[in-house]
C-alpha cells in the first residue's frame, strides 16, 4: 500500500517542480501596448520630441517644434506668418486626466510680432504686438485614435509701445496709425473671449493629423474689431520621435 501512495506523491513533486522551472524559465509578459494617439498631438509623452506644421486663418503658415516634458506637459517654439507680419513665440500645454477617458487640456499660445509692414490685426499700423490666447477645452477620446475637445479663452492683445509708456509711467497712449499722430488713432490693445474646438486623428503611434477653429467674440457676439475675420482656424500634421 505503502508503495502505490509513494509514486503518487512522488509524480506530484515532480509536477509541481517541471511547472515550477517552466514559470521561471518562461519570457516576462510584454507590456500591453498603448493605444494610438492616446493622448493626441499636443502631447508626445515624456522625454519626445515634437514636431508640427500647419495652415490656416490667418496663418498661411506656421510651424513648431516642441518637447514633451512629462505626459501631461509639452511646450513648443513656433513661428508663422500671414499675409502682412511674421512671428515667433511659445505654445505651452497642461493636460490633467479626469476620468479614463477625458482630461482637461489647456493650451497658452504666447506670440510676438515684430513691427509690420502693413496694417495687421487690429490695424495697429507701423508697431510690433504681442499676443496671448489662452484656451481650455473638455478633451474626450472617443476611440482609440480620435481625440476631440470643446472650450473656451480669451485673446489679450498689446501694443508693445503703448504697453511701453504704461510700463514706464507715462500718460497711455496709442500708436501713431496712417500717419496720424492722434494718439486717440490706433491698437494699443484688447481682450477678446474665444469659443473653441479641436480634433486630432492618430495615422500611428507617432504621427497625428489635427484641426482648431476659435470664434473671436464680444460677450455673445462675434468681435468686429479685430482687423479681419473674427475666426482662427489651424489644419496640419504632427509626428513625435
Amino acid at each position: 500500500m505503502r508503495t502505490p501512495i509513494l509514486l503518487v506523491a512522488s509524480l506530484v513533486v515532480a509536477t509541481v517542480a517541471h511547472d515550477a522551472r517552466a514559470a521561471d524559465d518562461a519570457p516576462p509578459p510584454s507590456p500591453p501596448t498603448a493605444a494610438p494617439g492616446v493622448h493626441g498631438d499636443l502631447f508626445p509623452g515624456a522625454g519626445r520630441p515634437t514636431v508640427a506644421g500647419a495652415t490656416g486663418l490667418p496663418f498661411l503658415g506656421i510651424a513648431e517644434v516642441g518637447f514633451g516634458v512629462t505626459n501631461g506637459f509639452t511646450v513648443g517654439a513656433v513661428g508663422g506668418i500671414t499675409p502682412s507680419v511674421v512671428t515667433a513665440g511659445l505654445r505651452p500645454r497642461f493636460r490633467v486626466p479626469t476620468s479614463e477617458r477625458t482630461a482637461l487640456v489647456l493650451v497658452v499660445p504666447m506670440l510676438y510680432y515684430p513691427k509690420a509692414s502693413a496694417p495687421g490685426p487690429g490695424n495697429i499700423g507701423e508697431t510690433s504686438w504681442v499676443l496671448a490666447r489662452p484656451e481650455l477645452f473638455f478633451d474626450v477620446s472617443t476611440s482609440e485614435r480620435w481625440e476631440v475637445g470643446v472650450g473656451m479663452g480669451f485673446v489679450a492683445a498689446g501694443s508693445t509701445y503703448a504697453l511701453g509708456q504704461f510700463f514706464e509711467g507715462r500718460k497711455f497712449a496709442m500708436p501713431p496709425y496712417n500717419g496720424s499722430t492722434d494718439s486717440d488713432h490706433g491698437f494699443a490693445g484688447g481682450v477678446w473671449n474665444t469659443a473653441c474646438t479641436r480634433a486630432s486623428y492618430a495615422l500611428d503611434g507617432q504621427t497625428h493629423l489635427f484641426a482648431e477653429g476659435s470664434l473671436v467674440m464680444k460677450g455673445i457676439a462675434l468681435a468686429n474689431d479685430v482687423g479681419g475675420p473674427p475666426i482662427v482656424v489651424t489644419l496640419g500634421a504632427q509626428h513625435s520621435f
